[in-house]
């Protein structure tokens, strides 16, 4: 155990805004008449997106099942055996676990009604609660548990894949429609939630103060995310016949999932910069 407490307690303050997020995204878009119009535009608005891409999307997505997820799950735990810090890998898996799990009770704990007209064109499996995405937890939560059973010269790199890894699942559920923007948004603050707190219990029980060369790398995560910021928007102006009603929404909510997939993986990252918790 680390006898230095912060990151345990930066940790314990990520769980909180990430538990505020998760409130204030779904009364924000999912509560709202201007929200839901919002969130309905961008869904409907998808199809300014190449075709190619949401081929991409679907064929990664569709590849999860519940043995993908009993398998990932025990990735996590089988790293942090290798590493001989088990402790570590079982909190990794059950953060994990618990995020997965979780996002499907949410969708009962948080529900849906129609508000606007919009709403009625979104198909019969968009009448209920979906907030938030399991898809996107799933890619989140796993991205995350990756970093944190990894090594710390490592985690600062990975930070970038991790981004890239997260963005893939939550901006692809919007991307190929099996989401709202809002439940990918949702995800990302649940996933946030709960491997944060996985997090804390690891530096809690298991850390100890580590050496990294390689913190830039974190921010160059960021960097990343906001050239896919970027080029989102340039794509849209292929199709600007639509502004502002069709294509804009889409792009907004799109790049804003993406902007917080490689912010929340390169903070988490930057967290751990510190921590080691092999026990070689």
């Amino acid at each position: 155990m680390t006898s230095d407490r912060s990151p345990q307690k930066r940790f314990l303050l990520g769980a909180l805004v990430c538990f505020c997020l998760l409130i204030v995204c779904y009364i924000a878009l999912v509560g709202t008449t201007w929200g839901h119009k919002l969130d309905a535009d961008a869904f409907l608005g998808r199809g300014a997106l190449s075709r190619k891409v949401m081929i991409w999307n679907v064929l990664l997505l569709m590849r999860v099942t519940s043995v993908t997820v009993i398998s990932l799950a025990g990735v996590l735990l089988l790293i942090g055996i290798l590493r001989r810090s088990m402790q570590v890998g079982v909190m990794a898996a059950v953060g994990f676990g618990a995020a997965v799990a979780g996002a499907e009770i949410l969708k009962q704990v948080f529900p849906w009604r129609a508000l606007v007209p919009d709403d009625a064109r979104l198909g019969a499996s968009f009448q209920f609660g979906t907030y938030p995405s399991g898809h996107a937890t799933i890619g989140t939560a796993f991205v995350l548990g990756l970093l944190l059973v990894s090594p710390a010269r490592w985690r600062s790199w990975l930070a970038v894949v991790a981004g890239a890894g997260s963005s893939a699942f939550t901006a692809g559920v919007l991307f190929d429609g099996w989401h709202r923007g809002s439940d990918a948004l949702g995800a990302l603050a649940w996933s946030g939630l709960c491997m944060n707190l996985a997090a804390s219990l690891a530096v809690r029980f298991g850390g100890r103060p580590a050496i990294s060369k390689n913190n830039q790398a974190a921010l160059y995560s960021v960097g990343v995310g906001v050239s896919m910021i970027a080029g989102m928007f340039l794509i849209s102006l292929t199709a600007a016949h639509q502004y502002p009603y069709g294509d804009l929404p889409f792009f907004v909510l799109a790049a804003l999932i993406i902007a917080g997939s490689f912010s929340l993986t390169a903070w988490y990252a930057w967290q751990l910069r510190d921590i080691e918790f092999s026990q070689a």
